[in-house]
């Protein structure tokens, strides 16, 4: 039936040495192997495609199926602002920078210089910042210090890197 549609069959249900897509009218016609390796290629694409597809769909599923307490894990959630708040805050002066000469002077956020009399915000692994950038990235964005990533709404220093 399919040979008949294709055009490859006569009446009789005899094969045709006419050519299919209509190009040799001679009957030295070979489309009929190139479309069928056409075809076979065709197949074996689509299969690559669907194996791919299936794979996929597995590590979704395997995602998706993930304990909740582990997927929140690898998201940083923002500091509540009475933990945030209750760290130390010190007045910059460039007569305390000269006496300790291993303090930064620089906000690792805005990455401007401290200049006399900003107010500077110590997180519990002693990284320092601006008081306005470090509370806008803790209570917004992230709760971990942004140099270290130590998770400041743990309350406690273990795992903080001391300077």
């Amino acid at each position: 039936m399919w040979e008949r549609l294709r055009g490859n069959l006569d009446s009789n249900d005899h094969p045709t040495a006419a050519c299919p897509r209509g190009i040799h009218g001679d009957g030295s016609c070979s489309c009929q192997s190139s479309s069928s390796a056409e075809e076979s290629g065709a197949r074996a694409g689509i299969s690559r495609i669907v194996m791919l597809a299936e794979a996929l769909f597995e590590v979704l599923d395997q995602i998706h199926q993930q304990p909740m307490s582990l997927s929140l894990s690898m998201v940083s959630l923002s500091a509540p602002e009475s933990v945030v708040d209750s760290f130390p805050v010190k007045v910059y002066s460039k007569t305390e920078r000269s006496e300790s000469a291993d303090d930064v002077s620089q906000c690792y956020i805005c990455l401007a210089e401290y200049e006399e009399g900003d107010k500077i915000r110590i997180l519990p692994c002693h990284h320092e910042y601006h008081v306005s950038c470090v509370d806008k990235w803790l209570k917004e964005i992230h709760g971990v210090c942004p140099l270290c990533r130590g998770d400041v709404r743990e309350g406690s220093t273990e795992g903080f890197i001391s300077n």
